[in-house]
């Protein structure tokens, strides 16, 4: 299904467990909190 995702609509879904890079990893959650929230309820921007 991910790879259906990647090739048909352009959406890469990546588990974070699954990024060993401590760097990129972080980067990918801080782009993910700035557009939708955190994920312990905080407030979410609906993009």
């Amino acid at each position: 299904m991910r790879a259906r995702a990647w090739h048909e609509h352009h959406i890469a879904a990546l588990p974070l467990d699954d990024i060993t890079d401590p760097w990129l990893r972080q980067a990918i959650t801080n782009e993910a909190n700035r557009r939708w929230g955190r994920r312990d309820g905080g407030h979410h921007h609906g993009r």
